[in-house]
Order: C-alpha cells, then sequence, then structure tokens
C-alpha cells in the first residue's frame, strides 16, 4: 500500500510563493510524485457541498469553496508540507471580492492539472459548460473548449480526456479539442445534421450520471427507477474507448444487507477501485461487492460504533465520522437521507479488509474551537484526513492517521 508522508515542520515550497498572495520564498521538498493524468478518485467524494472540486499536485491540492450566500465562490491552494492554504489570486493587496478583478472568484467544477496549468468546468449562464485554462498561480486564465448545454453532471477527467455527458450519452474529448470530434463512449447517438457534432438534443429529463474511472474502466453511477416504483443508485461500466455498458453493481436490498437510514434506495458513500465496489450504509455497515463476480462481504459491522455516520474513502482506508443526520427544527425528528450532518467526535479508521486501525477523536478541537455544530469529512491521501470543523464559521482541518496529531489549516472568518 502506498502511503504519502506529509512533513508540517519543514519550509514551505516554492510553488507556494506562486500562488499566493504574499510574498516570500521557500526550499523545494522532495515529495512523492503525483499522478496528474488520471481520475483524482480520492478527490471526487467530499461530502461538503461547498468543497467538492479538488485536485491534487506533488506540492498541494487546488480547491473549490463556497463561502456561503453573497460571499462567493473562490479557488484556493493547499501547500501539502507547510498545511497552509493561501487564495489562489496572486494579485497584491486584493481583497478577493471583484469577479472582475480577482483571479480567484470562480465557480469551478472538475478541476484537474496537468501538471503545468491548472484546467476546470464552470456553467456559463446561458451557454452551458466551459472549460478554462490557466497558470498554476491563478493568472492567464483562457478559455479552452465548450462542452455545450450538459448543465447539470460533473465531467471528469482521466487519462488526457474530459469525459462528460450530454443528453444522456457519455462523450470524451481531449481538453482544448473541438467539440464536434468528442468521442461517443456511450449512449444511443442520434447525430444529424439538424443537432451537429453528432450530438443528441438536450434533454433535461434524462438520467444524470456520476462518472468515475479506474484503469481502463469508465464508471457511472445512476439512480435507476424499479418496477415497485422505487428507485436504485446502479452503477455500469464500460471501456474507456467506445463500447456497451453492463450493469455490474446495485444498491442492495434491506433483506440482505439489513436496514439502514437510506432504507435501501442508494448507498451513503461508495468507492471503486481495482475491479471492486467499496461502499458505506448510513445506520449499516461497511461493505465491498465484486463487479465481476458480484459476491458482496461485510468488511465491518459500524452498529457498535455508531447509528448513523458518514464515510470517506482512499485506496488504503476507510474512514467514518460518528455524526448524524440534522434534526428537524420544527419537530425535533431526524432528517434522514440528507447530506449534511452534526454532531460526531470521533472517525473511526479501517483498512481495505474491515480491520479497526484507530479511533481518532476530534474533542481536542471542540475545546479549542468551542461549540462546533459538525464535522464533515473532505478526502483522505496517504495517512492523512482532510475535514471542516464547522463552529459558527468553517475551519478547514487535518489529522494524521497515524499519530492523532490534528491540524488547523485555515480559518474562513
Amino acid at each position: 500500500m502506498k502511503k504519502r508522508l506529509f512533513n508540517a515542520l519543514l519550509a514551505s515550497l516554492l510553488l507556494l510563493s506562486l500562488v499566493s498572495c504574499d510574498k516570500g520564498g521557500g526550499e523545494t521538498l522532495p515529495l512523492e510524485d503525483v499522478d496528474t493524468s488520471v481520475f483524482q478518485k480520492n478527490l471526487h467524494q467530499s461530502q461538503c457541498g461547498d468543497l467538492d472540486g479538488i485536485c491534487e499536485t506533488k506540492e498541494g491540492y487546488y480547491f473549490n469553496c463556497d463561502l456561503g450566500p453573497g460571499l462567493k465562490f473562490r479557488l484556493y491552494y493547499l501547500d501539502k508540507a507547510a498545511q497552509k492554504v493561501t487564495v489562489l489570486c496572486a494579485k497584491p493587496d486584493c481583497d478577493h471580492q471583484d469577479p472582475d478583478t480577482c483571479n480567484a472568484l470562480v465557480d469551478a467544477l472538475c478541476l484537474w492539472t496537468d501538471g503545468a496549468r491548472l484546467y476546470y468546468a464552470q456553467t456559463v449562464k446561458g451557454a452551458g459548460k466551459r472549460v478554462y485554462a490557466e497558470a498554476l498561480n491563478g493568472t492567464e486564465r483562457r478559455e479552452v473548449m465548450s462542452l455545450g448545454e450538459a448543465a447539470y453532471d460533473r465531467p471528469i477527467y482521466h487519462r488526457g480526456e474530459v469525459f462528460f455527458v450530454f443528453g444522456g450519452v457519455i462523450y470524451a474529448v481531449k481538453p482544448g479539442g473541438n467539440l464536434k470530434d468528442a468521442r461517443r463512449i456511450w449512449g444511443r447517438d442520434s447525430a444529424s445534421e439538424a443537432t451537429g457534432g453528432g450530438y443528441a438534443a438536450y434533454d433535461p429529463t434524462t438520467p444524470h450520471y456520476t462518472l468515475w474511472a479506474d484503469g481502463d474502466t469508465l464508471y457511472f453511477m445512476v439512480n435507476v427507477p424499479q418496477k415497485d416504483g422505487a428507485q436504485k443508485d446502479t452503477l455500469f461500466s464500460c471501456p474507456l474507448e467506445v463500447g456497451e455498458a453492463k450493469k455490474v453493481w446495485e444498491t442492495p436490498d434491506k433483506e440482505d444487507v439489513g436496514a439502514w437510514e437510506t432504507t435501501g434506495v442508494s448507498v451513503s458513500q461508495w468507492y471503486v477501485t481495482d475491479g471492486a465496489i467499496y461502499f458505506y450504509l448510513s445506520g449499516g455497515d461497511f461493505w465491498r461487492s465484486d463487479l465481476t463476480t458480484g459476491e458482496t462481504v461485510k468488511l465491518a459491522d459500524t452498529s457498535d460504533k455508531t447509528l448513523y455516520g458518514s464515510a470517506v474513502f482512499s485506496d488504503d482506508f476507510l474512514c467514518l465520522l460518528n455524526d448524524r443526520p440534522l434534526t428537524d427544527p420544527f419537530d425535533g425528528t431526524l432528517m434522514v437521507g440528507v447530506p449534511l450532518h452534526e454532531g460526531g467526535d470521533t472517525v473511526f479508521v479501517y483498512d481495505l479488509e474491515g480491520a479497526l486501525l484507530r479511533e481518532l477523536s476530534l474533542k481536542p478541537l471542540m475545546e479549542k474551537l468551542g461549540p462546533v455544530n459538525a464535522f464533515t469529512l473532505l478526502f483522505c491521501d496517504g495517512d492523512t484526513l482532510y475535514f471542516n470543523a464547522t463552529a459558527g464559521h468553517k475551519v478547514l482541518c487535518s489529522v494524521n492517521i497515524a499519530t492523532g496529531e490534528i491540524t488547523e489549516i485555515y480559518n474562513w472568518q
């Protein structure tokens, strides 16, 4: 298993001086290489709706964050070694409030990098999704391509191509390529001179896909209506080249895995790697299904840890926070099935075989920050788990899985 160890005590990286609005420099540290050409799976599962666009480079992470009503979306850079966040603006004395002058005020989706440039997709009113590229310090921004009117499904980047959904059809195109040259990966392609470029007419009623990639395989999750009127999260796979999609998994029935918070409709969290899907059933347990044989096994019984909970995964760990759904302010009942949670003070870390490795207490932050309304898991990379603490305002934090040491990285006051 591959572990990345971050040294938070050494000098900040040279790149930090490029992405910060502050002046300064530092010694470049030897950090482990990151393959920026592939879909970065562990960064695409944040349950925090206001921080769910993340990509990684050798030195750090780029991410997009919604600061709340009237505060605008912003692009940020998180330095791994220094564990420090800076606004991705690079303009001295900028207050990061005016979108006409500040480089960071971007509502970005699908962040990725080729190591030399940062890319993102953005929905432009009346013009669908557009892809932009910029220097790693947030300057020199330019539009590189259009993804048409695809308004809902998030594109992903994998092996040098952007995979996106249009009218229920999945396409792939190289960044900066001509949209009319996009390859149809899967779906009925109603190409005609009327639609142009091989695209079906956009239909907002078509199913919406969550795209995923692992190795030579593209996956997409879709909520499929059942004969009894219910819906189930259903996973399909297909080759990266044009090919047939096949159903490889669906949310199991509660008769097979026991009742859980979402009562058999949707999984609380899932992660595909090496031909298997790992999933967590809030109010239930950790499970793994082999996508070739269909064999499903329980990895860990978590009911003794928490009745509810939220989780994130990596290629090394299954991380579970013992939180609970929000309470309805009118009748005090739990708001079952909603993505927002509250409470929780402990993270339980398992390996991919379901063995409990660590119990990480977050109580020290409660003592330091005061009353914490909620912890929200963001992503796990190497031996570091990143999360938000909401204590009247948000605080970005990390915890070292091996030592339990908590670091406050950035305070959005």
